[in-house]
């Protein structure tokens, strides 16, 4: 079994209940699978063979789950990426999967052309939401219609065979391919959502960003498994909007990074809205403090349920009990058929209540990286996958985070490799030096700050490097904090002074423009 042969049996089973709910649109799931059966006729139409890859850059909406589903029908490899990335980051993704395919809105189509002069892009382009279509541009809603709605038999591929390319921060400033199968992807979501307790009955919102691995498996495809409706929002609209939806759409389970707790927890009238049918507030992405759970239980009467993963995961390790006893801090004990311990530096397991790397086994660790041999031997080592997270285990198995050794910000739940970040500013010619931090936000969790050395005697607006940056990265990428020093506390060798430079950053913070 696999996501899309369940979600077939699902559209079987069930025909006639919701699978999908967008802006007043109800999809049931034969209208689902008809769809999804439709696209895989036209992308076999358009001679994508085995094993291509094909870029998805779409915001949350039917047509990704559609594409999702339909690459995987084709025998295809799915790369979801941000739909506002900027070409300097699609680009370095471009190269390294070699898509055959892109899916993409009106509003990025130029950018995919534009880099098609670069690089070949043999299948053409898939454009939602337009009639226009040119050499190589292919209108989704005109494939589908010349489509047939009984998809060509094809032969799934095997459960251990790649399916899906996550990119996820690298330590180099390169993003990592995470190479997901078969059975990473539908074990996962089928153990998170046994967990979970979803059935038919069951209502998801998906808020959260479809192309990152959280809100894919733990809303998206644990949900379809489930036979139970998504009702999706492109993107985070409000707090407002949110409880609207979780009343009117009798919301069941929700998944949001802190930020979208604390967000609703601000919002004054709150209280005003019936949201008696949610059951499962659930949270990972990033550390949900103590207070935020506490304070979500009091005003809104539900424990948010904390969990850990990693893109390399699938991406759920470990969940706190959904209906069962939370420990405030912690990320829960690992899920069922998933193991982790606790190690030290030589890799030896390390007793209850001691600090060591964090390190997984299980059927949902990916295959490894693409193109990066040497980085999956260095974190599949041993039989295990080292996670660079360190934390300990109690008495009774739940797992506490406690620190990374990966040097990753974690914004609003989005992770930002900084090395990322610090390599765009160096492009700028003004720009001498430059690290990039990340500093506690109330809101966000953590916040962008870039420390910029300029050359010489040269003086600059933050705007103007802000804007530099647009040009480049995503916006949740952008440096929100820009703070010009005169330099960096660094070794006579250039290795940067880590306490040394907190000192500094305590110093500052407080009065650094936004």
């Amino acid at each position: 079994m696999n996501l899309a042969k369940r979600l077939a049996e699902v559209g079987q089973l069930f025909p006639d209940h919701e699978a999908l709910v967008f802006h007043g649109q109800r999809i049931s799931y034969a209208t689902l699978n008809d769809l999804v059966n439709r696209l895989t006729s036209g992308l076999v139409k358009l001679g994508l063979e085995p094993g291509e890859r094909v870029l998805v850059a779409l915001e949350n909406c039917p047509e990704f789950v559609v594409a999702f589903y339909a690459v995987l029908c084709a025998r295809g490899i799915v790369v979801p990426i941000d739909p506002l990335y900027t070409i300097h980051e699609v680009a370095v993704i471009a190269r390294d999967a070699s898509p055959a395919l892109v899916i993409c809105n009106p509003a990025n189509i130029s950018l995919f052309t534009e880099l098609a002069r670069e690089l070949p892009i043999p299948r053409g382009f898939i454009v939602t939401n337009t009639n226009e279509t040119g050499p190589n541009i292919y209108s989704y809603e005109e494939l589908l219609a010349r489509s047939s709605p009984t998809a060509s038999p094809v032969r799934h591929k095997e459960r251990d065979d790649m399916v899906e390319i996550l990119y996820t921060s690298g330590n180099s400033g390169i993003p990592k391919g995470v190479m997901l199968t078969h059975s990473n992807l539908y074990s996962n979501a089928t153990t998170f959502a046994r967990f979970c307790g979803l059935t038919t009955q069951d209502r998801s919102l998906l808020v959260a960003p479809a192309y990152h691995s959280a809100a894919q498996t733990c809303v998206l495809h644990a949900s379809l498994v489930a036979g139970a409706a998504v009702v999706i929002h492109e993107k985070w609209p409000g707090s407002r909007t949110v409880l609207q939806t979780i009343q009117d759409e009798r919301i069941t389970f929700f998944f949001g990074p802190p930020t979208m707790y604390v967000l609703l927890l601000e919002d004054p009238l709150a209280e005003n809205f019936d949201l008696s049918s949610w059951k499962i507030a659930f949270c990972g992405g990033a550390h949900l403090p103590v207070q935020v759970f506490h304070a979500f239980e009091k005003k809104f009467g539900l424990q948010i349920t904390e969990g850990y993963g990693l893109t390399e995961t699938s991406p759920v390790v470990c969940c706190n009990p959904v209906f069962g006893v939370k420990k405030p801090g912690s990320v829960g004990p690992p899920i069922p058929g998933v193991e982790v311990k606790i190690v030290d530096y030589e890799d030896q397991p390390l007793p209850a209540g001691q600090v060591g790397e964090i390190v997984v086994k299980g059927p949902n660790v990916m295959k490894g990286y693409l193109n990066q041999e040497e980085e999956t031997r260095k974190v599949l080592r041993n039989g295990w996958l080292h996670t660079g997270d360190l934390g300990y285990m109690d008495e009774e198995g739940y797992v506490f985070i406690v620190d990374r050794k990966k040097n990753v910000i974690i914004r609003g739940g989005l992770n930002i490799d900084p090395r990322e970040v610090e390599e765009v500013l160096y492009l700028h010619p003004q720009v001498f030096d430059a690290v990039v931090v990340g500093v506690p936000d109330p809101v966000m969790g953590e916040e962008v700050m870039a420390l910029v050395m300029l050359r010489g005697q040269e003086r600059m607006d933050p705007a103007e490097l802000q804007a530099f940056c647009t040009q480049r990265l995503a916006p949740y990428k952008v440096p929100r904090k820009i703070q010009f020093i005169e330099s960096l506390p660094k070794t006579t060798s250039g290795k940067l002074l880590k306490k040394e430079l907190k000192l500094m950053l305590e110093h500052m913070c407080e009065n650094t423009p936004s």
